[in-house]
């Protein structure tokens, strides 16, 4: 059986073609031979009767049975068993053999076996079958009957003998027709299989059964896989292959292969932009509250539309994954923005220290000392959690670097947050509030940057405020909408960020603006 698997379709579809044939060939001419046989044996019957009942009617026969046979009777037997094919004629009265054309050694056995008893005492004509010398022989027998004045005598009677032998050999000529004839239909049968089997071929690209089935299950693990959500349909609309990523996106319960598209949604827009003949591309559509971007395929065979492809993307999903990549890009920048404003503090030591102003390069150090003492004690004694401590640290530096006063209420205080708070949505919460300040009070003179924090209570509290210009009482309804902003074009996508993280954290924002500055207050759950 494992030799069987790695047979070539195309040799395993010819076999079984030229098998099937030489069994049904086979089959049809034992069926044709014994039919044939059964029936030249029947006509045999038929015609050894026929001719020993008319051989028993004719005068001159009648006559030879008592008085003896002359040349006459001789011709009739001879014309009759020509006529027939016959192997001979035998003629008998009651006491013995009259006539033989037959080989002596048969005729003495044929009349030993008295096979006309029936004939000479019943008046019978009848069919028998006899072995002699291991050959078979068929006997017609009919009476001998004459019509006397008053009354009718059993004379003799005949018998036409046909050798079963030669019945067999007239069957087995009509066998060579048959056999030529079934070596046709083989050589018909080869040319169809080969032609099908080429056509199969096409059909599979040229690919055996298990290449078929291990690209199959390949396909399947790879669109199973990928994060995409992929559908696709046939030429009637009816759905061929679904993926889990596309039964997530578009909320899609139980069995789909094989349902009509348009019984899965609840709205025609998707129906539409996939049964569609036309290509689509990047289209963006509203479902069940997500934006979901859309793009289809054809798929053709030649020119002919079998079917299309279409594949789905939540939005959502991918700006978070832009927003998330630039924010981490941000907190880079941060930190190398600390570590470039330490290194500029540390040329200043230097060159102090080279031109030995020892007394001025210590107060440096004591100033940088003292400021880093404060916002060390507040920052490592007073908030507990590592992630706010790396975001502070770095927005500390960037602060230093653009010459703006950020300071951290010395009266927060932070404990190690739960688990559910990870870093990238308090870094997009912190990171734009505190941005957001910054470029507020960037064109102050004594611009000022306050953070404070406490998780005493039910909720973790973050507030952000600075002293600048406020915001204008134009943006303030749409101030959480993605590009509303102050700033122009291809901004305002900082708060929208913030209120989606809130959103999906269970928290919510204030704040409190005026032309002395802006204060905002975000509230966490815990729970």
């Amino acid at each position: 059986m494992r030799y069987l698997t790695n047979v070539r379709l195309h040799v395993k579809v010819l076999g079984l073609i030229i098998f099937l044939i030489l069994l049904i060939v086979t089959l049809l001419t034992i069926t044709y031979i014994t039919m044939e046989y059964w029936e030249e044996i029947n006509d045999a019957e038929n015609s050894a009767l026929q001719a020993a009942r008319t051989l028993s009617y004719m005068p001159n026969i009648q006559e030879a049975a008592s008085s003896g046979i002359d040349n006459e009777e001789k011709h009739i037997f001879n014309q009759v068993t020509g006529e027939t094919g016959a192997t001979g004629v035998l003629l008998e009265n009651t006491n013995e053999l009259v006539y033989s054309n037959i080989d002596d050694y048969i005729s003495n056995e044929l009349m030993e076996k008295r096979l006309s008893y029936q004939a000479l005492v019943f008046g019978s004509a009848y069919v028998k079958t006899v072995r002699i010398k291991n050959e078979d022989y068929l006997l017609g027998i009919a009476p001998i009957s004459v019509q006397y004045e008053s009354y009718r005598k059993i004379e003799g009677a005949v018998a036409v003998v046909f050798e079963v032998d030669e019945i067999v050999k007239r069957t087995i000529s009509d066998i060579e027709t048959i056999i030529i004839v079934s070596i046709g239909v083989l050589l018909i049968g080869i040319l169809g299989g080969v032609m099908l089997t080429r056509s199969i071929r096409k059909d599979t690209l040229g690919l055996e059964p298990f290449e078929i089935t291990s690209l199959y299950k390949k396909k399947n693990a790879i669109l199973q896989s990928i994060k995409e959500g992929i559908i696709a349909v046939d030429s009637t609309g009816h759905i061929t292959m679904i993926n889990s990523s596309a039964k997530q996106i578009l909320g899609i319960k139980g069995k789909e292969k094989g349902a009509p598209l348009r019984e899965l949604f609840n709205t025609t827009k998707i129906t539409d932009i996939i049964l569609s003949p036309n290509q689509m591309n990047d289209v963006e559509i509203q479902y069940n509250g997500k934006t979901i971007i859309v793009n289809t395929m054809p798929v053709l065979d030649g020119k002919n539309r079998i079917g299309k492809v279409a594949s789905f993307r939540d939005k959502t999903e991918v700006k978070n994954m832009i927003n998330t990549i630039s924010e981490v890009k941000q907190y880079s920048e941060e930190l190398r923005a600390q570590t470039h404003e330490f290194t500029n503090k540390l040329y200043v030591l230097l060159g102090l220290l080279q031109l030995g102003k020892h007394k001025d390069a210590m107060d440096f150090i004591q100033e940088i000392t003292k400021i880093q003492e404060i916002n060390s004690d507040i920052i490592f004694n007073h908030i507990q959690d590592e992630k706010v401590q790396a975001i502070l640290l770095g927005k500390l530096a960037k602060a230093s670097e653009n010459k703006l006063d950020f300071i951290i209420d010395s009266n927060s205080s932070l404990e190690k947050l739960p688990s559910k708070f990870e870093l990238v949505p308090l870094l997009i919460i912190i990171s734009n509030l505190i941005d957001n300040a910054f470029e507020a009070v960037s064109d102050s003179v004594e611009g000022k940057v306050t953070f404070f924090t406490t998780d005493i209570g039910n909720d973790i509290i973050l507030e952000v405020s600075d002293n600048g210009q406020g915001i204008k009482e134009e943006f303030l309804p749409d101030l959480f909408e993605k590009g509303s902003s102050e700033k122009g074009g291809n901004r305002g996508y900082g708060l929208a960020n913030v209120k989606y993280e809130l959103d999906q954290l269970g928290g919510f924002i204030e704040f409190d603006t005026s032309k002395k500055g802006t204060r905002f207050t975000v509230f966490l759950p815990k729970n």
